[in-house]
């Protein structure tokens, strides 16, 4: 009788919806007329919604509800006609509402006009003592309010430099008016700038910025000089809405030392000045060992390489490839400006940083400009590793000494039409990621200075190999699985990038936080406003838990420390590939192993 009752409250139900056409106010196109087919048979009801023409895409959602809170369910309507199947309960009423999906919504909806000829107004405000809030809109916004998944992240509109004073530019990009510049020094002065970017131009710099961050107390802290610079106005710090990101480990994932608060609250990061007398006392034992032992972080197979060896002199790398056919046997991409780098094995991940080792760093030098730029960049040069589709490191010719940074311009034909993403940098080299396989790109690079823009090289053209079916399963639908969300962290990383965030397999959530888009710290969650815990391993050093990133390479992980020499903490814990987690004591004499970082192979958010 219970389920006889449920399928006619069912039937009521979609009935009601045809005739109400409750949902037409969520749609700015024409009303479509739409019909469905309905076939009861014993205990199964089949539903058929009639689309008004093959080419319509449908949204929307099944809502029961009844007298108990515990009755309470919402079924999203699968995408792209994927099958779903599920169980509900017989006693609430139900609702289904379906409709055709507007057309307008399937486009980007992205932030803000982009004004090129007028310097923006850059506002700063303390979050936490390594971490400062920037806006340049007319009004101070909240990073991260509202719908957690962002469809302009790559689109990069605007450029953000900021350094300590008189040191080197540090850059970033960032599609919305305001973002978090984290991993700063504390009580430190840093001179900021932002401007607008639009397809390959960029817009005037902001006026500089100099702002002070804090101790995090406001009696520690000291206010800086005010001098013919603007000054920024400050906000009140935000720690309830951003939580303090740790800083990377310092020699004894130095004068200053982080403290872990209590666990289940919010970490609280203090940065205390020490002298000779100072006594480090945790306030929670086990006590933490000085970060000494794990100052030296870099993986085993980086230190093999020989740093001083350039690209241009390695025998590693070839104007071609070692196999003409990819991993699906696709031809490779051969021309004059392309070269690879032949020597990475299959079950190998790909790593940017172990690439990078390749390419020195140039010498910063202090010149004072007296014109824009007059020379384009030469031998633009894509280097490529055989295997990676997902990134590719772009060389050049240094130009002129009027010179003093670089715009990487990236250019893509989707189905979105011409995607255009532009880096800055200082040096002669950038490594540009998140390319898709199987595309064709376009990249040129152009030289600026305060004072102006130069002529742009020539642009060079490159096509990118097949995703490998070794590294990960290239499910249609599936891309964007990743969502950019702050995560609290039982801190033990390099990484201090994005965090990112998804739902593994067995209902629990996994984070990562990004050094670059194959190197990440992998941690996870019963929940998702919940603490997200390190990962340890019982019987080697994690390289199996590239599979919470859907990878079925055993990954490249950090320094692999033995246990009894790591800090004990909770966390997350098992010994093989498939096997459930526990939640338990790690480090110390648990004998149970985490690490820093991972590399997978897989990259994120696996979307340019």
């Amino acid at each position: 009788m219970l389920l006889r009752s449920a399928l006619l409250l069912l039937l009521a139900g979609i009935l009601l919806l045809i005739c109400s056409g409750s949902t037409a106010q969520r749609s700015r196109v024409r009303r479509q007329n739409m019909k469905v087919r309905i076939n009861a048979t014993g205990d199964t009801i089949v539903m058929k919604f009639l689309r008004p023409n093959p080419d319509v895409k449908l949204e929307g959602y099944i809502l029961g509800y009844g007298s108990s809170m515990f009755s309470k369910q919402f079924i999203q309507l699968p995408e792209n006609g994927e099958p779903y199947e599920t169980e509900i309960d017989a006693e609430p009423k139900y609702l289904v509402a379906v409709q055709p999906i507007p057309t307008n919504d399937v486009k980007k909806q992205c932030t803000g006009k982009v004004n090129l000829d007028k310097p923006l107004h850059l506002v700063i405000g303390s979050v936490t003592p390594t971490a400062v809030l920037l806006s340049w809109g007319t009004f101070v916004k909240t990073p991260y309010e509202g719908n957690i998944m962002n469809d302009c992240l790559e689109d990069g509109f605007y450029t953000i430099r900021y350094r300590e004073r008189n040191r080197k530019w540090n850059y970033q990009t960032c599609p919305t008016s305001d973002t978090v510049i984290d991993n700063l020094k504390p009580n430190t002065p840093y001179e900021f700038g932002v401007r607008s970017n639009k397809d390959d131009r960029g817009g005037m710099w902001s006026k500089p910025v100099i702002h002070n961050t804090n101790m995090g107390d406001k009696s520690m802290q000291k206010p800086i000089k005010p001098s013919r610079t603007v000054i920024a106005k400050t906000v009140k710090p935000m720690m309830a809405i951003f939580p303090p990101r740790p800083g990377p480990l310092r020699p004894s994932l130095s004068k200053k030392t982080n403290l872990v608060g209590k666990p289940g609250g919010m970490d609280k990061v203090m940065d205390l000045k020490q002298d000779k007398a100072d006594i480090l006392k945790p306030k929670l034992p086990p006590p933490t060992p000085k970060p000494a032992k794990l100052a030296k972080t870099t993986p085993a197979p980086d230190t093999n390489n020989n740093r001083s060896e350039s690209w241009e002199t390695s025998s590693a790398f070839s104007s071609l490839p070692a196999s003409e056919v990819d991993a699906l046997g696709k031809k490779r991409y051969i021309a004059p400006h392309v070269v690879y780098k032949t020597d990475k094995k299959p079950e190998e991940p790909c790593s940017i940083t172990t690439s990078l080792t390749y390419f020195p760093d140039d010498e910063a030098t202090e010149s004072n400009v007296t014109a824009p730029p007059r020379s384009a960049p030469q031998n633009l040069t894509v280097v490529t590793v055989e295997g990676c589709p997902s990134f590719i490191i772009l060389d050049w010719e240094k130009t002129d000494n009027d010179t003093t940074e670089y715009e990487v311009i990236s250019t893509t034909k989707g189905p979105d039409g011409e995607q255009v993403s532009i880096l800055t940098t200082n040096q002669t080299h950038t490594a540009v990621e998140n390319l898709r396989p199987e595309s064709s790109y376009e990249f040129k690079v152009k030289p600026k200075n305060e004072l102006g823009e130069g002529p742009s090289s020539e642009p060079v053209s490159f096509n990118t190999e097949s995703a490998d079916p070794r590294v990960s399963e290239n499910v249609s639908g599936k891309d964007a699985i990743w969502t950019q969300f702050p995560f609290k962290t039982d801190s033990f990383s390099e990484c201090n990038g994005k965090q990112y965030v998804k739902r593994t397999w067995y209902r629990k959530f996994v984070g990562v936080q990004i050094c670059n888009s194959l190197r990440y710290k992998i941690y996870l969650s019963d929940s998702l406003t919940g603490k997200f815990y390190n990962i340890g391993d019982q019987t080697g050093h994690g390289e199996d838990h590239c599979q919470f990133v859907d990878s079925f390479l055993d990954g490249r992980t950090g320094t692999q420390v033995p246990a009894d020499n790591l800090p004990a903490r909770s966390g997350y814990y098992r010994a093989m590939r498939q096997e459930p987690v526990n939640f338990g004591h790690i480090g110390g004499n648990s004998h149970i192993t985490y690490v820093s970082w991972y590399e997978c192979g897989t990259p994120i958010p696996g979307k340019w």
